[in-house]
């Protein structure tokens, strides 16, 4: 496997989009917003890409890893330390948001209000989302973009935090020094699992 890894801006949402969605489609997070199996489906690449318009590609996190044929095959969403949602820009959002959620808005609100209950305090990069295409699942492109990114952490001495939505995908972290400090649970009943890794510096 080869790939070179991009940052993103507005114009690669949609490509980036789709891929988490692909990478997202039975993540239990997910399922908690949209049960229905075909409207979580038919939702997720317009809500990935609103989200990455509005709420990330701005923090110059957004990263994805292409193929040498010149496909877009993993995608990473970092938000940077002090990174809000704020009021404003939630509100320039929910035209393109509240279509696609519509009659899911609560439960996504609810989803939301969860994570911010256990989200730490010190300074972080935040792993939102990192997913790869089903047809190149497995060939390291996701461990490419952890790798960018936590090297960029070591280098300015900035831990890392994420919520891993699926117990498949603690080991996963592991292998890059995050260790778990928390589980919760959403309305749903699924569990997640909050995991923090200390820069190397410490």
């Amino acid at each position: 496997m080869t790939s070179r890894i991009l940052s993103a801006n507005a114009s690669d949402s949609r490509l980036c989009a789709s891929v988490l969605a692909d990478a997202f489609s039975e993540d239990p997070l997910m399922a908690t917003i949209w049960p229905d199996r075909g409207r979580r489906h038919a939702a997720l690449s317009g809500y990935f890409d609103a989200s990455l318009r509005h709420f990330h590609v701005a923090g110059g996190g957004v990263r994805y890893a292409v193929t040498d044929a010149g496909d877009i095959a993993a995608a990473a969403v970092w938000d940077p330390p002090g990174s809000k949602q704020s009021i404003a820009r939630t509100l320039r959002a929910l035209p393109s948001l509240l279509p696609i959620l519509r009659g899911r808005t609560s439960a996504a609100l609810g989803v939301r209000s969860t994570l911010d209950a256990h989200h730490p305090t010190r300074p972080h990069w935040y792993l939102a989302n990192l997913g790869s295409s089903t047809a190149q699942r497995g060939h390291g492109f996701a461990a490419a973009l952890m790798t960018d990114q936590l090297a960029r952490c070591d280098r300015d001495g900035v831990d890392a935090y994420l919520v891993c939505t699926s117990p498949d995908n603690i080991a996963f972290y592991e292998q890059f020094d995050f260790v778990v400090t928390e589980t919760f649970a959403l309305a749903s009943g699924s569990e997640m699992t909050s995991m923090w890794r200390s820069c190397a510096a410490r």
